[in-house]
């Protein structure tokens, strides 16, 4: 008997490498498929596993800083229906741009990389609401292994559902923001942002993803927007840092004019007849050639560089999605450009939640403060899921703060920003803007502040887009939303005694 022909022998030794190759194909795509990949493919909101497993977790429920929900899981149509899909509950709809939304709708919000559903605080503390945050061993078996259902726990967050669900009542049906920080911890108070939308309808269909008001865009965080003359903060701030004024010296600006480049700029907004004044009339009365000499004095580097300090260019650390504000497209500003960004014009832009801890910084040591939201979850250790604290960005000094929170109070008691003192019914300092656009825009109404005036505690931005003259507009609401913040911390002081 012979051996198999050499031709054979070729055929099994090809039939065999095919072989070979295909079980290294599949092994290699078993790795890939079931290792490399799976995270991702575990985590697409298209997935039914994830889905399912996601609709037998007992969700926690979200609080404000005072224990009122904020958002929970259940209601009428769980009560009628207990296999059906737990629903989620929002019972203070002015509260959504903080705290979110979660919904087994694929895509909600209009949003595809949205997982499976959830933002805002819903997204940002995801681990600790749906139970994943300090499991056990033993709990991660009974979930994965026994699928038992996984319960989450409550999120704390720092919100007063009561000044929030105010702010948006002032602000009523106009689009802008309002925001609140606590001075000394950054402690987000209140973050309001017109027009919203209700978490609870997203799996409804609503609102369209094509909806022009973009009610799921968050303004507070994520809109830049030409300052005005709230940005005469910085601009003071910086030439006192700098020692090229102090409040005291004297200008004779009121019926005056000078050119930047060929720009030219007047006062305008001093009282009829009053010529001359101090420093910290010119930011009260928001003379605008005044603030104009003080950018040309600091000159486009040192300009560059303070607003730097303060923060721009730079998104704030926050656990929801926010926008850095920009000076200007130039690395050198062109005299008109710097004469107008000292005044808040030009092509500068930022969110109100900058500014709001811009009027954090100078109520307080010169620091900006990390904004935060997560204030507890109770029962386990979570510092883990903890948001950044502390100090962001420290600008100037404490001496310097307390010069710009002088002349913010000059401007709540002599000054454009008295309707917000007015309105409040309490001592403050504050800072009108009207933020011209050009054409036949309307200005955007701005009004920065603190309180109380003597020993602040709270600040404030609020923004009213196209509204017209920050006076008349952004500073009553202001003073009406930082009446309530200190009226809330003096209660809640009275409570602890």
């Amino acid at each position: 008997m012979t051996g198999a022909s050499p031709s054979i022998a070729g055929h099994v030794v090809r039939v065999a490498a095919v072989a070979l190759a295909g079980l290294a194909v599949v092994a290699a795509a078993t790795v890939y498929w079931g290792f490399v990949a799976a995270p991702s493919l575990a985590a697409r909101p298209d997935n039914p596993r994830r889905i399912a497993f996601e609709q037998r977790i007992r969700r926690g429920r979200i609080l404000d800083r005072r224990g009122a929900v904020l958002a929970a899981s259940g209601g009428p149509e769980a009560a009628a229906d207990p296999a059906s899909p737990p629903a989620r509950q929002y019972p203070v709809p002015a509260a959504a741009p903080v705290v979110g939304f979660q919904t087994w709708r694929y895509g909600a919000g209009g949003d595809p990389r949205v997982t499976y559903g959830v933002g805002g605080a819903e997204a940002a503390y995801d681990d600790a609401l749906r139970g994943d945050l300090g499991m056990s061993w033993r709990q991660l078996i009974a979930s994965r292994v026994l699928h038992r259902p996984l319960a989450g726990h409550d999120v704390v967050l720092t919100l007063d559902a009561g000044l929030q669900a105010q702010a948006a009542e002032l602000l009523g049906a106009r689009e802008g923001a309002v925001v609140v920080v606590d001075v000394g911890s950054g402690a987000v108070r209140a973050l309001v942002s017109q027009p919203t939308f209700d978490p609870a309808s997203l799996d409804r269909g609503a609102p369209p993803p094509d909806d022009p008001r973009r009610p799921l865009f968050n303004r507070a965080t994520q809109g830049r927007y030409t300052p005005g003359s709230v940005w005469k903060v910085v601009t003071l701030a910086a030439a006192l840092e700098d020692g090229l004024t102090t409040l005291d010296a004297t200008v004779a600006d009121g019926d005056a004019s000078d050119t930047f480049g060929g720009f030219r700029v007047a006062c305008d907004n001093n009282p009829d007849g009053v010529t001359t004044f101090d420093m910290a009339h010119a930011f009260g009365w928001s003379c605008n050639l005044t603030f104009a000499r003080l950018g040309t004095a600091l000159g486009s580097a040192r300009y560059r560089a303070h607003a730097e300090r303060f923060g721009l260019g730079e998104a704030p650390p926050f656990p929801l999605p926010v926008a850095s504000g920009s000076l200007s497209e130039h690395a050198e500003l062109p005299p008109p450009e710097l004469a107008s960004a000292a005044f808040g014009q030009g092509e500068i832009v930022t969110t109100p939640l900058h500014l709001a801890l811009i009027a954090a910084a100078v109520a307080g040591d010169g620091g900006l403060p990390v904004p935060y939201l997560l204030a507890d979850v109770p029962g386990i250790r979570w510092g883990r899921l903890a948001d950044e604290r502390g100090t962001w960005r420290q600008p100037i000094g404490a001496a310097t703060a307390a010069a710009v929170r002088r002349a913010m109070v000059v401007a709540a008691t002599d000054g454009h920003a008295r309707p917000a003192r007015d309105a409040a019914g309490i001592e403050i300092g504050g800072k009108t803007g009207t933020a011209q656009l050009g054409g036949s825009q309307r200005p955007h109404a701005w009004f920065v502040g603190f309180a109380p005036a003597d020993a602040p505690r709270v600040a404030v931005a609020v923004l009213v887009v196209n509204g017209g003259e920050g006076s008349a507009v952004a500073a009553p609401i202001g003073g009406r939303v930082l009446a309530r913040a200190v009226a809330a911390d003096d209660a809640a002081s009275g409570d602890r005694e």
